[in-house]
């Protein structure tokens, strides 16, 4: 139970006016306290990047199998996904769809993504301007995830689906809610998917070759596709737009970049870091703890704010800075068990979309931003962006 010492913070997480400026929002729960009440959420937060870093490494403590969600419906629905799992069983389903997602797994794909990169950029020059999320971050995810997993479904759909999951992860809000049937739709698909309705040699085929051999069940098996079709889009293109709006916002910076491709990996990492596109899961408590002196109730929620530890100014210096010369790790692909099982492919994507750039693009001009309203995600929905 909450005790009396417990520090509290009367805001919406997921308000509107939250959701379009996070960041106040952020500072306060950091400066608050390492674990901060949330009344009209009835759970707990934790803002600072070490906090959070450290309960993300202890998932005895901080369990995901009850889901990662702050309403029990998504919850239930979710069960049989990666990122509803722990010990034993959540390092069998990574280890299936890490099968598909390793460097070495990706690696035949890569001309592919060059090819694709490379004829994005030629067409966005010819244009007088072009939109930054839909037209540049989006191109690549899309057509590669599409391809790649294997199920017949439209990239259209696909976005639908991956945008209404997140947001389905909120609170039962009106934003959820409102999303609840596109989410749902995801989930009645999968439970309806089998080996014939998915291409062979697909990474959705490789699951099911899992669940021939007995790693998993059938019902897993088809939940799984969800950890494929979800994670893979939205935050790779929050991520990539936010890469792009940097590199046109930041005087000097696309300069130092085309001078030296080798910072190509450095930009990639800190663009994610200043995205953080998943602002927090939420992990239930295990059993009755204390932590930094407040005790904490087997069966509440704690939401740990990626997006906040990430602009932590404890552990980053001037975080709302882009910078090639920061160094070190972050929360953008998540920490620990959890960790991104997407993260190579994401790193693969945003790579091959710079180096497809350097050769080409002399300046890049951005303006008109229009933030994502998600639950879960955040970042940009759409910019004016140009190339010369």
């Amino acid at each position: 139970m909450m005790t009396l010492s417990a520090p509290s913070v009367d805001i919406d997480l997921y308000s509107t006016a939250t959701l379009k400026n996070p960041q106040p929002v952020y500072r306060q729960i950091r400066d608050t306290g390492p674990l901060v009440w949330l009344p009209r959420h009835r759970m707990w937060a934790m803002g600072r990047f070490d906090d959070v870093r450290e309960a993300l490494r202890d998932d005895t403590t901080f369990l995901s199998k009850q889901g990662v969600a702050a309403n029990p419906i998504a919850n239930a629905l979710g069960r049989y996904t990666t990122l509803s799992s722990d010990n034993s069983t959540h390092l069998t389903r990574r280890m299936i769809l890490m099968r598909s997602l390793t460097s070495r797994a990706l690696s035949p794909s890569a001309e592919v993504f060059e090819a694709e990169a490379a004829e994005t950029i030629e067409r966005l020059l010819r244009q007088d301007s072009f939109d930054g999320v839909a037209d540049f971050s989006a191109r690549l995810p899309v057509q590669a995830v599409a391809e790649l997993v294997g199920v017949k479904v439209t990239p259209h759909h696909m976005l639908r689906w991956a945008g209404a999951t997140f947001d389905g992860l909120g609170p039962a809000n009106l934003r959820s809610l409102s999303t609840f049937r596109r989410s749902l739709a995801l989930y009645l698909y999968t439970l309806r998917l089998n080996r014939a309705a998915v291409k062979p040699g697909s990474w959705a085929s490789t699951v099911f070759d899992a669940a021939d051999r007995g790693e998993v069940s059938t019902i897993e098996a088809k939940n799984m596709i969800i950890d494929f079709v979800a994670p893979s889009l939205d935050t790779t293109i929050l991520a990539t737009a936010q890469l792009l709006w940097s590199l046109g916002t930041v005087p000097g910076v696309w300069r130092q970049l085309r001078d030296d491709p080798s910072l190509v990996p450095t930009a990639v990492v800190e663009a994610v870091r200043l995205a953080s596109p998943i602002r927090g899961f939420t992990r239930m408590v295990a059993q009755d703890t204390e932590l930094h002196g407040i005790r904490l109730g087997r069966g509440q929620r704690v939401v740990l704010l990626y997006a906040s530890g990430n602009m932590d100014e404890r552990h980053f210096d001037q975080p709302e800075k882009f910078t090639l010369n920061r160094r070190g790790s972050n929360l953008g692909w998540g920490h620990g068990i959890h960790t991104c099982v997407g993260m190579q492919l994401s790193k693969l994507e945003m790579q091959t979309l710079l180096y497809a750039m350097i050769p080409r693009v002399d300046t890049i001009t951005v303006s008109d931003p229009v933030p994502v309203l998600n639950n879960t995600l955040q970042g940009f929905a759409s910019f004016t962006a140009r190339f010369n």
